[in-house]
């Protein structure tokens, strides 16, 4: 339950000052020291002080996740956690206020139409999480929150350029007059990027409207419309990676997306212990793919509409909250070989709980039941209706030691339907697979927070058997289930303030990610790094300076596809960037920064095709940046 805001009190004021920050992170309103769970929150301040230009860079930087990406930038980059590589993405939830991001096919988030300037904080919470929110939360969940308005006007403007022509320029301006608060947004995101052929474009923004206050009715509704183009540069064999990494075989290969995504809520308060809670969600994407080198053109278009009502109690001795998930997802793809249609709905009951045993123990726990019916049309043929069931649950305690020291220790049961894509069956006939099954799983979890002085630890250690794992088997020219695999693993968080002017800080995460049975038993899972490090430095010599080093490890993994581990692992590598802040006036701030400063050559990821050839996506080498921030 590490957090954040806690290392900017450690920079700026002393540890007595600290008080329990109340978040959602499992549905619950209640102090994060409640929750059987290691939740990082990534707070406004921390956000502001990176200078990063997207949610992948801040992810990557201060919550020390996977990041692969086949561009060679963020805007189609996969975030992963908890040890899983490809796929990685499928088993990683993404929610802004309460509304999944994850699409019901393996489509990538397209994490630059997320404007930054919009966001107030991240909750980064780790382990499966299924049991709060269902699908895809297997490795854990990343919970982005948005900003509220106040009843004084307060505003952003920040502007960079970069390397390979990168620019970036974002605001957000918001108050709240009597019980109506507005809030406007915007980010535009351009770079040429560091390989041919590899660059993006993203306009995005909106606006959101909040109400309600002394009648304990309150609501919002927030539309964000976002428009991006971008390159697919494309793989590069070992030969083509050695003469020029930064070349692309794919020189037409473009995509393009247009988005409009609406949230709403209402809730409203009861009494001093009852309220209800309802969400609304909406989501318009259109996707476009033109590549020639592979003869595909793709238009494609998503539509979903959710609704959550929830039903919370709170008092001094317990905390409940009791709802209802639906979910209806459809996916129309026009191509120049065949067309499809594919539509999910999904339905649950949820609830949880968390109770105070004693003045230092808690209890937490939650249930979920949900079905999940498929169907659809592919290239003319009526696909049968797959149907499956499955259920989740944790239950988990936690002993506080004082006000800040505390340990925890949680069982959870876990699971994740197939995407769309995974049972589309496309030989020697066209139908949904009913033999593919949905993964689920069993995680056991212990974990610490500890303050010394001026010293912050946080960790867990856990264990994860899971059966079904879906992968997909080139041999057999489609996705199968694995029998089982198995996750053993720890992570641990260390802050130092080593004087007024100086704090340092580690995140290490170890993960072996391992099938247990079947054909490729024994072999580590593809694309999966053993080890991931992040080391920092901050140092403020007056107070308007802040100086920060880092440095970011990736360990060795096996390409994607290599579940026989026959094929050489990717190369550990070390990434080191450093960044600048400096105060000009009241608000007005220049920062630069500069990634991978070494010019480090290594590889982001790799697959291997049908084949068995490997094909390479370099990472980006040395970028830099510079610009101004203005807040009021």
């Amino acid at each position: 339950m590490v957090t954040t805001m806690m290392f900017s009190t450690f920079l700026h004021g002393n540890t007595q000052e600290l008080q329990p920050m109340k978040v959602s992170a499992l549905r619950l309103e209640t102090p994060s020291k409640n929750l059987p769970a290691r939740i990082q929150v990534i707070d406004q301040d921390v956000i502001e002080r990176s200078g990063a230009t997207d949610v992948v860079g801040l992810l990557r930087k201060e919550a020390n996740l996977q990041v692969r990406s086949t561009s060679g930038n963020s805007a189609r980059s996969t975030v992963s956690m908890g040890g899983f590589g490809e796929g990685g993405q499928l088993r990683t939830l993404v929610i802004l206020d309460g509304h999944r991001l994850n699409t019901i096919d393996m489509s990538a988030i397209n994490w630059c139409s997320i404007p930054l300037a919009l966001v107030e904080s991240i909750e980064v919470i780790r382990g499966g999480q299924s049991g709060t929110y269902g699908n895809h939360a297997v490795g854990g969940v990343i919970k982005i929150n948005t900003k509220l308005p106040k009843v004084e006007p307060t505003g952003s403007l920040q502007f960079s350029n970069g390397s390979f022509d990168s620019f970036n320029l974002r605001g957000a301006y918001s108050q709240k007059i009597g019980e109506i608060g507005l809030t406007i947004f915007g980010d535009r995101v351009e770079s040429d990027g560091y390989r041919v052929n590899g660059d993006h474009q993203t306009d995005s923004g909106g606006l959101r409207l909040d109400w309600g206050g002394e009648s304990g009715l309150k609501g919002y509704l927030s539309w964000t419309l976002s428009n991006t183009d971008f390159g697919f540069p494309g793989d590069l064999n070992a030969s083509a990676l050695l003469s020029d990494r930064r070349q692309s075989t794919d020189l037409n290969d473009r995509g393009e997306e247009k988005s409009s995504n609406g949230r709403g809520g209402l809730s409203y308060e009861i009494n001093d212990t009852w309220s209800l809670e309802n969400r609304f969600g909406y989501l318009d994407r259109e996707t476009g793919v033109n590549m020639p080198s592979a003869s595909w053109i793709a238009d494609t278009s998503y539509e979903t509409f959710s609704y959550s009502p929830i039903l919370h109690y709170e008092s001094n001795s317990a905390d409940w909250m009791i709802g209802f998930d639906y979910f209806k997802d459809e996916v129309d793809a026009d191509t120049n070989y065949d067309d499809s249609f594919l539509q999910r709905r999904t339905m649950a009951v949820l609830a949880s709980t968390n109770q105070s045993l004693s003045e230092l123990w808690n209890w937490n726990g939650n249930f979920r039941l949900e079905t999940n019916k498929n169907s659809g049309e592919y290239g003319g043929t009526i696909l049968n209706e797959v149907e499956n069931e499955e259920w989740a649950g944790a239950i988990g305690v936690v002993r506080e030691f004082g006000s800040d020291d505390l340990i925890y220790g949680a069982f959870r049961r876990f699971y994740r339907y197939p995407a769309t894509d995974e049972i589309l069956v496309f030989w020697p006939s066209r139908g949904l697979n009913p033999n593919l099954e949905p993964e689920s799983g069993f995680e056991v979890e212990l974990g610490a927070d500890l303050v010394f002085y001026n010293l912050f630890g946080s960790g867990r250690i856990f264990q994860q058997w899971m059966k079904d794992e879906i992968i997909y088997d080139s041999a057999a020219g489609s996705n199968v289930n694995l029998e089982k695999t198995r996750r053993l693993g720890f992570d641990l968080s260390l802050e130092w303030q080593l004087t007024k002017s100086m704090r340092s800080g580690a995140s290490y995460e170890y993960v072996r990610a391992t099938i247990e049975e079947g054909t490729f038993a024994g072999s580590r899972v593809p694309l999966v790094a053993e080890g991931l490090l992040r080391l920092f430095l901050e140092l403020s010599p007056v107070d308007s300076l802040l100086l920060s080093l880092g440095g970011s490890y990736v360990g060795e993994t096996f390409m994607g596809s290599d579940f026989t581990n026959s094929k050489d692992p990717l190369g550990s590598y070390w990434l080191h960037d450093l960044r600048l802040n400096y105060e000009l006036s009241s608000g007005l701030t220049f920062f630069a920064g500069m990634e991978n400063i070494f010019d480090e050559e290594y590889v982001s990821t790799a697959f291997l095709d049908w084949r068995e050839i490997p094909g390479f996506y370099p990472g980006s080498g040395r970028t830099g940046r510079l610009g101004f921030r203005y807040l009021f």
